[in-house]
């Protein structure tokens, strides 16, 4: 499940920076173009601290280090 939505999130985010690709080489209006990368970044630290509330749950277990 974990895995699922960090996905979903992942190309959320593709998407939007996508979006905001197409409005900046649009020549649109600016705002969109500034919310599309908004978004993209709002989606970048939700991935972030869902990786860090898996990681202290102990959801997801990182690699050890070597010794």
């Amino acid at each position: 499940m974990l895995k699922l939505l960090t996905l979903l999130l992942l190309l959320l985010m593709i998407g939007n920076l996508l979006l905001g690709l197409k409005a900046m080489l649009g020549n649109r209006d600016p705002a969109l173009m500034s919310r599309y990368i908004g978004r993209r970044l709002w989606l970048a630290g939700a991935i972030v601290l869902l990786l860090i509330l898996a990681l202290s749950l102990g959801l997801v277990v990182p690699n050890p280090t070597p010794v």
